[in-house]
């Protein structure tokens, strides 16, 4: 687990608590609103800290109480959940994180309540399985549909998503979509190829951020050229 966070476990917690559906998620509008910028950092960092995509803890958080608009006073659901990220309390005593370290894990303070979904989702199988992660949060295939397409809305949104280095140099990486690669990090960089499915590239430089997207140096073994690729368009080759 990452050092900056303390994950507090209740002596005698079973940790097979699911994450109960909320009275409150269902008030989320069709389009995902916009991230208050409190949240939208703390989303980001605890990405970046436990390597996952943190669209999807904005996801989870828009779904849930449209990133804290419903937590006035913690309020707790016809469910018993509670707080932004509407965590059971039964839940909470086993996954609850002192995210901001003053010394309480508070199931109403955002800075402990999106840490402790990321606990919760990594330890359920994402970032492998987010399929899996999301119906162990809310036991729902909808709900699992919701998050996902809030969490695709607020990548194109905002850029990025991926928490933590996706590649490391040496990697094989192809792309899913036909995808430009440029001299430089930066959509306006001037194309050196057009790469399609299923050729294949390896990594030799990055991650750097540009524009809202993550860029990686690869050089195209097929077409024997380097250029720099969005992160989000690449996969295992």
């Amino acid at each position: 687990m990452p050092s900056r966070r303390n994950i507090l476990k209740k002596v005698g917690a079973t940790g097979t608590a699911a994450v109960t559906i909320s009275g409150l998620s269902g008030s989320a509008a069709a389009t995902p609103g916009s991230i208050p910028s409190n949240y939208l950092t703390e989303y980001q960092q605890t990405g970046s800290d436990y390597g996952i995509d943190w669209t999807y803890l904005a996801g989870v958080g828009w779904i849930e109480t449209q990133h804290g608009q419903y937590e006035a006073g913690c309020d707790t659901s016809s469910a018993g959940a509670k707080g932004p990220m509407q965590f059971m309390p039964s839940t909470w005593d086993y996954y609850g994180i002192d995210g901001n370290g003053d010394g309480v894990a508070d199931i109403c303070d955002y800075q402990d309540a999106i840490p402790a979904a990321a606990y919760y989702l990594t330890d359920s199988g994402a970032p492998g399985d987010w399929d899996s992660a999301l119906y162990a949060y809310n036991h729902s295939w909808s709900y699992v549909s919701d998050v996902k397409d809030a969490a695709a809305y607020y990548r194109d949104t905002y850029g990025g998503g991926s928490g933590g280095d996706k590649f490391v140099d040496g990697d094989r990486v192809t792309p899913t979509v036909d995808l430009n690669t440029r001299e430089q990090p930066g959509t306006g960089q001037p194309i050196v190829a057009t790469i399609s499915p299923g050729e294949v590239g390896e990594i030799m430089n990055g991650p750097t951020d540009k524009g809202g997207y993550t860029w990686w140096g690869v050089h195209w073994l097929d077409r024997g050229v380097w250029g720099w690729s969005v992160e989000r368009y690449l996969t295992d080759a």
